[in-house]
């Protein structure tokens, strides 16, 4: 399975990162950043091939993350508009609905919604899943894997539930911190 990320902050490098610890090639996984310095710690820290830009070596792959801020996906997706055809995209972008990304994808449907909690970020995180009807069970699998990289992941059947996830697995983990403090 051949993975992309779109952007290459923390959570994407967490990813990275569980991916390759659990044995996934590094040669299989490529991460897309803007930033130079970004691009060199990718590229020498987990091995993978990190660019500056979606080309076509980068959308060669079975499931494309996208890991950028949520007020950058729309200007971040828009050069890859009509130049995917197999690919199961994740979004971990916080708050963003899979109408929206797939409107924004020229409406694209092989959207998975993903919400990985804070702890993801040291491998011991909870991840709620929710999947567009057209995604088959294949690329649910695929989608599942890659965030299983970083904990559990659970399934939901509606996407207004995965808000509930978020409070419950993003907020307890925090409360649990503060309270330690």
């Amino acid at each position: 399975m051949k993975i992309t990320f779109l952007g290459g902050g923390n959570m994407a490098a967490a990813l990275i990162g569980g991916l390759v610890k659990q044995g996934f090639k590094a040669a299989d996984v490529q991460a897309v950043e803007l930033s130079a310095e970004g691009r060199a710690k990718l590229g020498s820290v987990f091995g993978v091939r990190a660019v500056e830009s979606l080309d076509d070596q980068a959308l060669a792959c079975d499931v494309l993350v996208l890991a950028v801020k949520p007020q950058q996906l729309k200007a971040a997706v828009a050069p890859i508009v009509g130049r995917l055809s197999t690919q199961v995209v994740v979004s971990i972008a916080a708050g963003l609905r899979l109408t929206d990304i797939g409107r924004w994808l020229g409406d694209y449907r092989k959207l998975v919604r993903a919400m990985p909690n804070t702890p993801a970020l040291i491998g011991a995180g909870i991840t709620g899943l929710f999947a567009d009807p057209s995604v088959d069970a294949e690329g649910r699998d695929a989608a599942a894997k890659v965030l299983a990289a970083v904990g559990s992941v659970v399934w939901v059947a509606d996407e207004a539930q995965i808000d509930g996830v978020t409070a419950v697995s993003g907020s307890g983990p925090a409360y649990v911190f503060h309270f330690i403090e």
